[in-house]
């Protein structure tokens, strides 16, 4: 710290009382800077709201994500159901087409449920860290 200041060859008891306060107040800004470099470093409480910060933000974009795809699979159980059922004019075929198709419907339902049930649980749990 008590170098003279960058260019300077000069034996520092020679400077002038300007060159010296320049050379004070550049070694107080450098410190100041020191300083506050190790102050952000050590202030775990704002790095950590920042980190959590960036984790809500990532949760809530797979959250949207997931409710995306949970409607798609919706959208598309409700349309193999509706392809999939019966015409009231065909009634006679639309007994035997409902019989046959009944464990493909319920499984395709079923599915579609069961996948709404554990992206909502894994939003949720997401949620609650």
């Amino acid at each position: 710290m008590n170098t003279p200041p960058q260019g300077s060859s000069r034996d520092p008891s020679a400077l002038s009382a300007d060159e010296l306060r320049t050379q004070i107040q550049h070694t107080r800004d450098e410190l100041g800077e020191t300083v506050e470099a190790l102050a952000a470093k050590a202030d775990v409480k704002s790095r950590a709201k920042e980190t959590a910060a960036g984790v809500k933000d990532k949760v809530g974009l797979k959250a949207g994500r997931a409710k995306e795809q949970v409607a798609a699979g919706a959208a598309a159980v409700g349309d193999t159901i509706r392809d999939k059922t019966p015409h009231p004019r065909h009634e006679h075929h639309a007994a035997h087409a409902a019989r046959d198709d009944n464990t493909k419907l319920l499984a395709g339902a079923g599915a579609g449920v069961a996948l709404a049930l554990v992206l909502l649980m894994l939003v949720r749990h997401r949620r609650h860290r």
